[in-house]
């Protein structure tokens, strides 16, 4: 029988807590690392419910704040936001020994810097998921609707393990080399529904609903790709399109995290995503007045509830 493997989740919020439980299911041993002690003791005492397409269940991983971790992990995969994940990583710097292997399926441009300060780049990998995930309370999270997760390594080395892992939770996984264009299609995929969302207050379906807001999403996915063929990255618009058509049918009711965010009055991501696009397109000499316009719409409203 296989040894399972010890994964570090460092940021165990909505897809923290979703990635961490389907891997604790499958037998890996997974501890969650996280500032939210309520979710964290929640975890410890009565387990975590996982709902995935409207099944439940409760599985057992490890739970600890991050002062509370001593384990050296196998693998860390990296689920805080993009602008605290070097502090993150500094706060469990003891957890990561020479063979750890550090993960990011994080939103937004440039989320390997932090990595590759604390591993070199054939153990530090860099992806993007589709999947979607939604925190109820502490230690409850659900899934529903089908995804995927793109990944690669910033240098070769063998997968066969990762892919192992990922398989035996039930998570789609593609290694693929063109990573880079899989990070922009996903920050072009965010940027046209998570502004939307936290501007609007409503979830993804509702944007879908009204032509406007519909328009909008569209739009912020051209000025994404103009940005992106210019920087040298072959993002395809089409399929962008039709990842985001294929969420607003499908993922009608899901709240993006930076919805949820600016509801629980905490930091969005927007200067990682849209703030990451307006900054290339700046440095290009491009246009993207409907990115350019959300990023200053999301940052007032950050603001103001915080």
């Amino acid at each position: 029988m296989t040894q399972p493997l010890s994964i570090g989740i460092l940021g165990a919020g909505a897809m923290g807590s979703f990635f961490g439980g389907s891997m604790a299911e499958a037998g890996q041993d997974v501890t969650l690392i996280d500032l939210d002690a309520a979710h964290v003791g929640a975890v410890a005492a009565r387990g975590l419910s996982l709902t995935v397409n409207g099944q439940t269940r409760t599985v057992w991983p490890k739970a600890v704040l991050p002062q509370e971790a001593r384990q050296v992990f196998d693998i860390v995969l990296v689920f805080t936001k993009t602008m605290h994940s070097a502090a993150a990583l500094r706060g469990i710097a003891a957890c990561i020994g020479p063979a750890t292997r550090l993960i990011s399926l994080q939103n937004g441009l440039g989320t390997d810097a932090a990595l590759l300060a604390h591993a070199p780049p054939e153990r530090v990998f860099v992806g993007v998921t589709t999947y979607p995930a939604d925190l109820h309370g502490p230690g409850q999270v659900s899934s529903a609707g089908a995804g995927h997760i793109r990944l690669a390594p910033r240098a070769p080395c063998d997968t066969g393990d990762l892919e192992r892992i990922f398989a035996a939770a039930g998570l789609m996984l593609d290694i693929d080399p063109g990573i880079d264009i899989a990070i922009w299609e996903k920050v072009a995929f965010n940027a046209a529904l998570n502004a939307l969302c936290a501007v609007t207050g409503d979830p993804v379906g509702r944007i879908g609903a009204m032509p406007d807001t519909r328009a909008l999403a569209f739009a912020m996915v051209e000025e994404a790709c103009r940005t992106a063929h210019a920087a040298g990255i072959a993002v395809d618009p089409a399929r962008i399109r039709d990842t985001v058509s294929y969420a607003l049918a499908h993922h009608v009711a899901h709240k993006p995290s930076m919805l949820q965010d600016i509801e629980a009055g905490r930091a969005t991501e927007i200067d990682a995503i849209t703030g990451g696009i307006v900054a290339k397109a700046e440095a290009l000499g491009i246009k993207v007045p409907v990115c350019r316009t959300l990023l200053a719409l999301v940052r007032h409203i950050e603001a103001a509830r915080r």
